[in-house]
């Protein structure tokens, strides 16, 4: 009496599985031009310089002053998680970059050297952020890229933005909310 052969499914599912990640892995190695795009931690990054407009006043926290530090500090735990892990449809106009500038509250950081987030897509030769406190397009975590000047379409978005507005109102940038009378 012949046994038939037993059939191993555990051997052939595991290859499939490790064969699958190695091909999502080097797909988006490929896209993105950045081989930890899935990992969680992003990496920190000193500024240049941070210019923060201000209601039509134009502030240039210089390296190393106590105000650089605690924004930069604000602007490292804001950049720690993103919402999304692609860029979000939009862009910045003309009018919108002039209101930036003359009724808004932003926060306009600048790198030497360029800027790379462990996400799945293409960031090169980012070097500047802008980040939108008050005015339009606030509150959304919105974190506009550029790189030598220019700004990019599409906006990454960060998981909280709190930190840097803490950091903003421990400088005084931010007015203090009134209280609802009841």
């Amino acid at each position: 009496m012949q046994t038939l052969p037993r059939f191993r499914l555990l051997k052939p599912l595991l290859t499939f599985l490790v064969i699958g990640v190695g091909a999502v892995w080097l797909l988006n190695t490929l896209t993105s031009g950045n081989p930890l795009w899935w990992f969680p931690v992003q990496p920190v990054y000193v500024p240049d310089q941070i210019v923060v407009h201000n209601a039509g006043a134009t502030d240039i926290l210089a390296r190393g002053t106590q105000p650089f530090l605690v924004v930069s500090a604000g602007l490292d735990a804001t950049l720690a998680d993103f919402r999304s892990r692609a860029l979000v449809d939009i862009g910045l106009s003309d009018q919108t970059l002039a209101e930036y500038e003359t009724t808004a509250l932003v926060v306009d950081v600048h790198y030497r050297n360029p800027v790379r987030f462990n996400l799945p897509i293409r960031l090169e030769r980012i070097n500047r952020l802008l980040i939108p406190i008050e005015g339009r397009h606030a509150g959304r975590g919105y974190v506009f890229i550029g790189t030598d000047g220019r700004w990019r379409a599409g906006a990454l978005q960060v998981a909280d933005i709190a930190p840097l507005e803490r950091a903003l109102d421990e400088l005084g940038y931010l007015a203090p909310s009134t209280p609802h009378e009841e």
